[in-house]
């Protein structure tokens, strides 16, 4: 095993995440010639996940005290009493939406992780197998 040969998988994540095409460098295939097993393992780290799913939840918080504060300040008394509630109940629930969608992806997430790290320990168990089967 070569020293220094090494490869920030967050960074990975990130411009797979964000660009369209598949552009694989010269770093990434000397990295992954060497330890070819970790391919398979080329997934979101839980950081970004955690990352995406707290903005979601706080822009949620943050647009349902825009609600509340529009309600109790009087900004926009000048719509008719039915518009207002409409208007207010539009916003609050958009909020009340985003939160629910960030803890049941939050949920979902762990459950995910739990399978693939099951998977991951499954498929190097087979391979193992096969492995020690054929010799």
């Amino acid at each position: 095993m070569r020293k220094g040969l090494k490869l920030d998988h967050d960074a990975l994540f990130m411009r797979l995440f964000f660009k369209s095409s598949s552009e694989v460098t010269d770093e990434e295939v000397e990295y992954y010639r060497e330890y070819p097993d970790q391919i398979d393992e080329v997934t979101a780290p839980i950081s970004i996940h955690k990352f995406f799913l707290w903005a979601g939840a706080l822009l949620g918080i943050a647009i349902v005290a825009i609600a509340k504060f529009l309600k109790y300040s009087g900004t926009l008394s000048f719509l008719s009493e039915g518009i207002f509630e409409f208007v207010i109940d539009i916003i609050y629930e958009s909020g009340i939406a985003l939160i629910g969608a960030a803890v049941t992806a939050y949920m979902l997430g762990v459950v995910l992780n739990k399978q693939q790290d099951n998977a991951a320990k499954w498929r190097e168990e087979i391979r193992r197998r096969i492995k020690d089967s054929t010799e």
